[in-house]
């Protein structure tokens, strides 16, 4: 407690009226400087926006007249501007005779009144005063005392917290609205490699064969599929990762012999492959696990019935309709041949179609420099991996960042992490109703993530910091509450310290900040009155902005290091100089109002 007992000094007396019953409350006007009071802080302090009093007055022996009533009206008058002033709660004392209902002091033995109040903060009453105006009568005419000085106000040093979130990552947006200090993004690494996949190739059969015709062998599209096959294999920085096969029947024709059909063809396909990349000179093709076999259904149906609805096929619905009308497969291909006008068209343009052997081949692709990946998006999208669209999103600025990550969304909606990012983006642009959409697409496709729960705070934070809607304030300290529930990270708990600072327990801040150094990490603890660890843990911080010099002068002051605040004040204001009028006024420093030195950084 910073208690100060003063006397009072220099009260005048106003008015004497009926002096036949003021004689007392002269003598008791004259007896003054046996009275003392002490205020609890001084200077008084703002925590969590509002400013608390509390008072205590003490009476000596022999000193209340026991017919006066003693009226103590407290007053906070702006030292800007003196008709600005907050009356606060009046208290009414009484002597022994006095029938009323107010507390009593004893003529005899004297005795003690504490009282409290608290007020909302306002910035004309950073420097103010707080006076007692004193009225006693003994039931004439009242008199009254002159007004007595009994505090300084105010410290301010919790509204730090915003600038803080500057000092600790410069979460100051370009249109200065501040947002949370700690907002998670999903990150990716340069890709060190990627996959990429050739154009499948299709060999097709004749009816109820399971060979390849000459014909059919000797198609161009093996011999350049191979052919590219075997440029990938020989490529430094490419690799074949996988080839496998697919084979499949028309449904048209008994299933015992289709289930025959699909056997043969990926027997004959594989080894047909086999030995064209050997003969070619495709490299790796002789190992044994080289061609894998995919398994599909015997007769694709789903083939036919995607040919046919892509047809102009007359009565196509109709076909359609058996298709689903029908689950067993030798039904459908019996009620499909009696339709005897269309059939002839089936076999001749879309059964062909479906009696077939597909190859697919992915491969690695080389190692893409940061600088190539960010020219090939520039040039075609459509050439980059998942990875690498992502990387490029990332490392991009300003609106080419939102593009590339709108053209990752559009390619891949489902991927929450690209939808959180694109939030934070435009958290940092202050756009917060698109901030908003986007964080609620990643909640819905991956709920209650950590990463985005804290970013729906920093979301509500800024949107406080912006408008001071208190509701916005608790939106944001639930979304962190959630996030430091999932991961007690200091990272999420750094959020929960900020908001924490501003509701003025700074004992539980202290705690949720966790083991990184930050600036609010050290205000918080210089608030919960252990300047000595905030000294120490900003030490740990490396900063260049003036508050950080600010606030390691406002630590040094409250550990009287008259050298520390001085040099660290001076240091504030030259990287800084708006702070030069804001120490001029802050009672951190009023022991230092007087020193020469102080007078001459600030003036």
């Amino acid at each position: 407690m910073n208690k100060s007992t003063l006397k009072f000094l220099g009260l005048i007396l106003v008015a004497i009226v009926a002096f036949s019953s003021c004689g007392s409350l002269k003598k008791m006007a004259d007896n003054a400087h046996l009275v003392t009071y002490s205020v609890t802080p001084n200077p008084l302090e703002m925590h969590a926006g509002m400013v608390p009093v509390s008072v205590n007055v003490s009476f000596p022996p022999k000193y209340f007249y026991k017919k006066a009533y003693l009226i103590i009206s407290p007053y906070i008058v702006s030292d800007a501007d003196k008709t600005k002033e907050i009356k606060l709660d009046t208290k009414t004392l009484q002597g022994e005779k006095v029938k009323d209902n107010n507390d009593i002091i004893s003529y005899k033995n004297g005795g003690s009144v504490s009282y409290k109040d608290t007020f909302p903060y306002e910035a004309v009453y950073r420097m103010s005063d707080l006076e007692l105006r004193i009225e006693a009568n003994a039931g004439k005419e009242p008199v009254a005392f002159g007004n007595v000085k009994i505090a300084d106000g105010i410290i301010t040093t919790p509204e730090l917290v915003d600038q803080g979130l500057k000092v600790d990552n410069g979460a100051f947006s370009s249109t200065g609205n501040a947002a949370a200090r700690t907002i998670l993004t999903a990150p990716v690494t340069l890709p060190t490699s990627a996959s990429a996949k050739m154009e499948p190739l299709k060999v097709y059969f004749d009816k109820q064969q399971s060979s390849l015709s000459a014909k059919e062998q000797k198609d161009k599209k093996i011999t350049d599929f191979v052919a590219n096959m075997k440029t990938i294999s020989n490529e430094k920085d490419k690799e074949i990762l996988s080839v496998s096969l697919a084979s499949y029947a028309s449904p048209d024709g008994p299933t015992k012999l289709n289930e025959s059909l699909v056997t043969g063809r990926t027997n004959a396909s594989e080894k047909f492959l086999v030995d064209k990349m050997k003969k070619d000179g495709v490299k790796g093709a002789d190992g044994a696990k080289f061609i894998s076999r995919t398994t599909t259904s015997q007769e694709d149906w789903d083939g036919f019935k995607n040919a046919v609805a892509a047809s102009k096929i007359e009565d196509k619905e109709l076909i359609l309709k058996v298709l689903t009308m029908y689950s067993d497969w030798d039904v459908r291909d019996k009620e499909i041949k009696n339709m005897s006008k269309v059939f002839p068209k089936l076999a001749s343009d879309i059964l062909p179609l479906l009696r077939r052997s597909e190859v697919y081949v992915e491969y690695k692709t080389k190692q893409r420099t940061k600088e190539e990946i960010l020219a090939a998006a520039k040039t075609n999208v459509k050439d980059l991996s998942q990875l690498e669209l992502f990387y490029v999103a990332q490392e991009s600025k300003g609106a080419d960042k939102e593009t590339y990550y709108k053209k990752y969304i559009e390619l891949y909606p489902s991927d929450w992490k690209a939808l959180n990012n694109l939030g934070v983006y435009y958290i940092g642009e202050a756009k917060y109703a698109d901030a908003k959409t986007y964080l609620e697409k990643a909640n819905t496709a991956e709920a209650n993530n950590a990463t985005i729960m804290n970013n729906l705070g920093a979301l509500y934070m800024g949107l406080y910091l912006k408008d001071g809607k208190v509701e916005d304030l608790t939106k944001a300290e639930e979304y962190f509450g959630k996030a430091y529930a999932k991961s007690s990270t200091d990272e999420i708990g750094y959020n929960l310290g900020v908001i924490l600072i501003k509701q003025g327990k700074y004992s539980d801040a202290v705690t949720k900040f966790g083991t990184t150094a930050s600036f609010n990490k050290a205000l918080a603890q210089l608030l919960n009155g252990k300047p000595e660890n905030a000294a120490s843990t900003l030490k740990s911080v490396t900063s260049t902005d003036g508050y950080y010099y600010y606030l390691k002068a406002i630590a040094a002051a409250r550990q009287a290091n008259e050298t520390e605040v001085l040099d660290n004040l001076k240091t504030a204001i030259g990287k800084n100089s708006t702070l030069k009028a804001y120490a001029k006024k802050d009672m951190e420093f009023n022991k230092f109002f007087e020193n020469a030195t102080f007078k001459a950084i600030v003036e």
